[in-house]
């Protein structure tokens, strides 16, 4: 108990030891290169000082679009100085096993682009620990935290621009991952209801996986669509590529718009239009919410009440929208 009292600062009041005896323990310790075992610290607190951060899809960070570091400075902003660690998870709900995020590992969850089942939804409804939702509409699960886009009225500006440049026949493109994540269904749904709001036709989605071809009848006569509104810039800049490698020329057949405002937009030829959202403040603000969660939750304090906020988002346009061209 003495050497506990002494090294972990256990014992409390209970445990006396004269300064003489307290140096000895402590010089024992330094010649045995004794290290305090933190787990076992953890254990007793019942606290983990790690938080996850779940991310399905990640992916690589990369130097032309800068949305997973935004998020991670954002996340790092807000753990770092309450002395929390993070934990990058790729998958933190196992099939057949929806219950494993209350497993003791973390002290809260923070997930980003969820893609959700019932069974994953009702485990974020009874976690143990905190979880807060990123990039997923209000009441996505009930009574769980959300912070994400405006996408509707991000979406009525999109329109509203398009309309101006003469566009009416617009198509949603996602890739065939993000196609089944909370917020890539949210957003299709937000151009399908702008667009009806501007009395304009439903737009079709267009999932552009392996098969990129679909995309040489822009240059013909009478393609489908006028407008591309891409679910991500980085998803953008590739459409751009696709179109340049057959023979597409942007925005003479076609215009493209993003959906991040990320440097890459200002590297891609032409430089590509796009809805600015404010990732890192998002990204800030979750994790600073989850950590007021877990405060609260250790005090005793009663539940905080589900938050939604919906961060208002920007049009900047640039080269790769303009006005229909009869072909």
């Amino acid at each position: 108990m003495a050497v506990s009292a002494v090294l972990n600062g256990a014992g409390g009041r209970k445990v006396t030891v004269t300064p003489e005896k307290a140096e000895r323990i402590r010089q024992a310790a330094r010649d045995l290169r004794y290290q305090t075992n933190h787990a076992a610290r953890n254990f007793r607190s019942g606290k983990t000082g790690q938080i996850a951060v779940v991310f399905q899809n990640f992916g690589r960070f990369l130097a032309q679009s800068t949305y997973r570091g935004d998020v991670m400075n954002g996340v790092m902003a807000a753990l770092f100085p309450a002395n929390y660690t993070l934990a990058l998870c790729p998958k933190l709900i196992r099939e057949g096993n929806p219950d494993v995020i209350s497993d003791g590992r973390f002290d809260g969850v923070l997930w980003c682009r969820p893609d959700l089942t019932e069974d994953s939804a009702i485990a974020l409804q009874g976690a143990a620990v905190p979880v807060v939702l990123m990039h997923a509409p209000p009441g996505t699960v009930l009574g769980v935290p959300t912070f994400c886009a405006d996408n509707d009225g991000a979406m009525r500006r999109v329109v509203s621009h398009l309309i101006s440049l003469g566009h009416e026949e617009i198509a949603f493109v996602i890739d065939p991952i993000t196609e089944h994540s909370v917020e890539g269904q949210a957003r299709a749904q937000a151009l399908r209801s702008a667009a009806a709001r501007a009395g304009l036709p439903e737009p079709d989605v267009i999932v552009l996986g392996e098969n990129r071809d679909i995309l040489c009848r822009y240059a013909e006569p009478n393609p489908p669509h006028t407008a591309f509104v891409c679910f991500s810039d980085e998803l953008a800049g590739f459409v751009l590529t696709w179109c340049k490698e057959r023979a597409v020329e942007v925005p003479r057949h076609v215009s493209v718009v993003g959906f991040d405002s990320s440097p890459i937009c200002e590297a891609t030829t032409p430089r590509l239009t796009s809805v600015n959202q404010p990732v890192e403040r998002m990204a800030f603000e979750a994790t600073s919410h989850l950590l007021a969660l877990i405060r609260s939750a250790d005090q005793g304090e009663s539940t905080i009440a589900a938050t939604s906020t919906l961060y208002d988002c920007r049009l900047d346009i640039r080269e790769s929208t303009g006005p229909i061209c009869s072909q």
